[in-house]
């Protein structure tokens, strides 16, 4: 099977979903899923998918209108999951930064349902010798994404440790100093920066002061996530 064939079968799919056929649709998808893996040459499935991957995931092409954006059903997902399983591995790339586009960064190849054992693959992705500008902006993003989230309930509370906090702050400068990121990623870490330095110090000084009046003498627009507390 080639890839315009591996494509064609996987827009039947959506052609029955479009129709509102889905028990048909989801049928037809385990049974050529199935045989896909039983029938298909291993040489010929790795290639397939290899260019499915990079034009769904780099080059941003679906087969079809009806292909959405980010949504994988259960059945491709698990092919996918076989094949980027074998794939990181032997730590190929750009397959371990597919693996985590689409299965997240606690991805354990071995076992993906094992939730305690972690395998981060962005972090195994950005460290090989062939970690691309992709690779770059995804890692730096997850630095970026838990500081957000530490910072989610700000004043009333903080969602991580400080330490934690130098630690990811530690990664991300690290990044910056190997790599280029986009200067729109490098704002928002300033951002950061600048916001949790003010709540350290407006902590350390048992909270003197309001919070939002200091940060807006920074020049920070923060306007924090109102915090709803129920009595019993």
């Amino acid at each position: 099977m080639d890839y315009e064939q591996f494509i064609t079968e996987i827009q039947k799919y959506w052609d029955l979903r479009k129709k509102g056929l889905k028990k048909q649709a989801n049928s037809f998808l385990f049974s050529f899923t199935k045989s896909f893996k039983e029938n298909v040459p291993d040489a010929d499935a790795e290639a397939v998918l290899f260019q499915f991957c990079r034009e769904y995931l780099d080059e941003m092409k679906f087969p079809g209108d009806a292909f959405p954006r980010r949504h994988l059903p259960f059945q491709l997902t698990k092919l996918l999951d076989d094949y980027l399983s074998r794939e990181c591995e032997k730590n190929q790339m750009p397959q371990m930064r597919w693996a985590y586009q689409i299965f997240g960064n606690i991805y354990n190849p071995h076992d993906p349902k094992l939730e305690h054992d972690f395998y981060p693959i962005l972090e195994r992705a950005y460290m090989h010798e062939k970690c691309d500008p992709q690779t770059v902006q995804l890692y730096f993003r997850e630095q970026l994404d838990s500081l957000w989230w530490g910072q989610h309930h700000f004043p009333e509370s903080i969602r991580i440790t400080k330490e934690e906090f130098e630690n990811i702050v530690g990664v991300a400068k690290k990044i910056l100093s190997e790599k280029t990121v986009d200067p729109q990623l490098v704002e928002e870490f300033e951002y950061y920066m600048k916001l949790y330095q003010i709540y350290f110090e407006w902590q350390n000084n048992n909270r003197n002061g309001d919070f939002y009046e200091l940060c807006r003498k920074e020049g920070l627009a923060f306007e924090g996530v109102p915090v709803i507390y129920y009595k019993k």
